[in-house]
């Protein structure tokens, strides 16, 4: 049962579930980089609009009360927290800004909040730029004219961003999609050919969109044309969106496909309440589509990525074959998408990870060897992928090169104009098909083996698991999307290749759909005294800990269940909602903090006497440790740290850069075979024994020093950090050391590699639980 908790926090208020940090939570909300940002945005562009001489109004033919109701019936914002190593979602009541007081600002939310059912941002601000003024705004002189541009188109901007990124996390979008489908699936007077076939990819709809919605927002009275027939499924859908949001037009499920049925569908309807129609046609020679714009748009067109259970991929992504009556059809690319995805997923056997570079281990079938000619097509992808993509190849594609449809260079040529406007235009040949069965087998394969990287309320994704898809991304430019990921995960399962930056970004292409080729090219502010840095891995900038599209957040595993065990940032628990537990960067990431805190150095022993390595530190007890992870308010609060807590108190912030970094780069592995934890040395070493009370000694009210270096010539240092997770990460990442390893399954060959390496300089050992 949920139990909502009634503090006064904004957007936080009635929550579902107790925050633990709400005051963090609360500030992440509503703060200079909060997500909670569409109240107050709102208020600016009603503002700016207002000095730019005008006030924003409703139109006649938009009911605010219907909207307020089916908003209020329906919407319910999901936020995402992290704690007690679970990943928990809990609704938002006061979350959501989707009601505003004023008519007019709530007609301008019903309009964006419809197009982002089918656009990006991009393009709902291009829209906007032209309905505002042309409907949504009167004007405070009647000779003069609003322009959105400048300081405005700025505002503007922003506020779309806010509106997506309430609604994205809103299951009101659910519902409006579910909606949508159901009249679709109700149309009648033609067959699913003829209707998809109104979906053009290759045209960029804007202009008709833009032409819509001028006729909706014009008076009854004032319309050219009282019923508005369209040949665009776009078209038609914003329109059926519209009818949902609260505006007095009808979607008509009566498609009309002779000159009868057009203009039968042009007549006005007498009948009480009847309301202005909007109509599907298919009939060619008709004027269609009234009022559209004759500009060339400068937004794409591109579909917003859906939220589907990853069964639902091929459907989506081989939608235009939907009961093809000529060669494959979806439920066939389905089906082998289907097989292949669980043979890959059941070859996956772990992930590893060396020098921050990810090697996915899977199991080969040595007994049954690809034949040259499945080893030549699936070269043009990744020749490694034979390993995951066999038992579906030979299932599907013949051994031979000369079948029929399957000669080699037809089907690259063939690949190189698949999902173009000249592979639309042309005939449908065997080779396509066979394309397109290659295609399911390589897709099915990548998400089927990723797949395992990724958490779904603790279990590995499924094929009942919600991901976000983009339906136009993989036929994009002959494919190169696919090509990309299939060469990512190539070499991760043949080299140990693949950096952890390009990893994480595969996982969130796949299943956050999200667009991380513009987040590469954005590099941090240039480096401080007080941003941390590598000499072993100089080339990062950037280290992400999760990230946040289309309604969905995916979480690092290190930040849900804190370990000392590297391969826990290759997997990532995904989850719908907006994430309330950590900040977000701009491009929307979860983004490790580069702030360093000074070093101090530490007094040590002048005359040690030891003779034994072993795991000493028996205080561990005293001190209750706990590590949580927060944004760094010392440096840029969009960026999350490690902070140490003892009994509840603060003892020290730890970069998790350092961590990751001595984890990768700094842990020695057991070569002996024997492990042993206990290691007589010459007391001549002059080998320090430091214990965690040392490394916690505070200054006053109970702050720590900052880091602590022990870098003291010709002096040899272990620390043990054995008893505990938060131990380990404390003694790691928080010592300073220029010579330092991290025992993590045997002393004695930490010791030996340490020796080896530093005999005549400095050197620290940290014992690791």
């Amino acid at each position: 049962m949920s139990v909502a908790f009634a503090v006064s926090a904004g957007p936080l208020a009635q929550v579902g579930l107790e925050i633990a940090s709400l005051p963090t939570a609360y500030q992440l909300a509503i703060g200079a980089y909060g997500w909670f940002k569409a109240r107050e945005r709102s208020k600016s562009l009603q503002e700016l609009i207002s000095v730019s001489g005008g006030q924003l109004v409703s139109t006649s033919s938009f009911s605010f009360s219907l909207y307020k109701t089916i908003r209020t019936d329906r919407t319910s914002m999901q936020g995402v927290v992290v704690q007690d190593e679970k990943i928990q979602r809990t609704s938002l009541p006061k979350g959501s800004t989707a009601v505003p007081e004023n008519p007019g600002i709530a007609c301008l939310r019903a309009i964006t909040a419809g197009l982002l059912v089918v656009y990006k941002t991009e393009a709902i601000v291009e829209i906007l730029q032209d309905v505002i003024p042309y409907g949504l705004v009167q004007l405070n002189q009647d000779d003069t004219s609003l322009e959105i541009e400048g300081a405005l188109l700025s505002s503007l901007k922003q506020w779309v961003s806010a509106v997506a990124l309430e609604e994205d996390s809103d299951i009101f979008r659910k519902f409006l999609l579910e909606t949508v489908a159901a009249r679709q699936s109700r149309m009648t007077g033609v067959g699913i050919d003829d209707i998809l076939e109104m979906d053009h990819p290759f045209v960029n709809e804007i202009p008709l969109v833009i032409g819509v919605l001028r006729w909706i927002l014009t008076p009854a009275h004032k319309r050219d044309s009282k019923n508005y027939p369209t040949r665009s499924l776009k078209v038609w859908t914003v329109a059926s969106v519209m009818e949902i949001l609260g505006f007095e037009i009808q979607a008509d499920e009566v498609v009309a496909q002779s000159i009868r049925e057009y203009e039968s569908g042009l007549l006005v309807s007498h009948r009480f309440g009847a309301k202005p129609r909007v109509f599907l046609v298919v009939l060619h020679g008709e004027d269609t589509d009234p009022t559209p714009l004759m500009y060339i748009p400068r937004a794409s067109d591109s579909p917003k990525p859906q939220i589907t259970m990853i069964r639902g991929i091929p459907w989506i992504m081989f939608r235009h074959l939907r009961g093809s009556r000529h060669g494959v059809d979806t439920q066939y690319l389905a089906d082998i998408w289907k097989m292949s995805f669980k043979s890959a997923k059941a070859c996956f056997r772990g992930i590893t990870m060396l020098t921050q570079n990810v090697k996915i281990d899977v199991e080969v079938n040595e007994d049954v060897g690809a034949p040259e000619h499945h080893k030549t097509l699936i070269s043009d992808f990744s020749p490694e992928l034979d390993r995951i993509c066999g038992m579906a190849m030979r299932h599907y594609i013949p051994m031979s090169p000369s079948t029929p449809g399957w000669n080699v260079s037809e089907i690259r040529d063939q690949m190189r104009t698949l999902g173009s406007e000249e592979e639309s235009a042309g005939k449908r040949s065997p080779c396509k098909d066979s394309c397109y069965i290659l295609y399911a087998i390589v897709c099915g394969a990548i998400y089927g083996l990723c797949s395992n990287a990724c958490f779904d309320n603790g279990d590995i994704l499924g094929e009942d698991s919600e991901v976000a898809f983009a339906s136009n991304l993989l036929f994009q430019i002959g494919g190169r999307k696919v090509k990309e990921w299939a060469t990512i995960v190539g070499h991760g399962i043949k080299r140990n290749q693949v950096p952890l930056a390009s990893w994480s970004d595969l996982l969130f292409e796949l299943f956050l759909s999200k667009d991380t080729e513009s987040s590469m090219l954005k590099s941090m502010n240039a480096p401080t005294s007080t941003d941390y840095s590598n000499m072993q891995n100089p080339h990062r900038q950037r280290l992400f800990l999760g990230a946040q599209s289309n309604g969905l957040t995916a979480v690092s595993d290190i930040l849900v269940k804190l370990t000392t065990r590297k391969e826990s940032f290759c997997c990532f628990h995904i989850t719908r909602g907006q994430v309330l537990s950590f900040p977000l960067t701009e491009d929307y990431y979860i983004q490790a903090s580069t702030y360093l805190e000074p070093a101090s150095v530490l007094t040590l022993d002048p005359d040690p006497n030891n003779s034994a390595l072993r795991r000493f530190d028996d205080t561990h007890s005293d001190f209750a440790m706990r590590v949580d992870i927060e944004p760094c308010w010392a440096g840029d609060p969009r960026t999350v740290l490690f902070v140490l807590r003892s009994h509840g108190v603060p003892i020290a912030s730890m970069n998790i850069f350092a961590f990751i970094d001595r984890m990768s780069y700094d842990s020695v592995d057991c070569s002996c075979q024997t492990p042993s934890w206990e290691v007589p040395v010459r007391v001549s070493e002059r080998w320090q024994l430091v214990t965690l009370h040392q490394l916690m000694r505070t200054r006053f009210k109970g702050m720590s020093f900052g880091r602590v270096d022990v870098s003291v010539a010709d002096t040899k240092t272990l620390i043990d950090g054995s008893h505990s997770v938060a131990a380990t990460i404390y003694a790691v990442s928080h010592v300073y050391a220029r010579h330092l390893c991290v025992a993590t399954e045997c002393l004695a060959c930490t010791y030996t590699h340490a020796m080896r390496n530093w005999r005549n300089s400095d050197a620290t050992i940290v014992i690791a639980c």
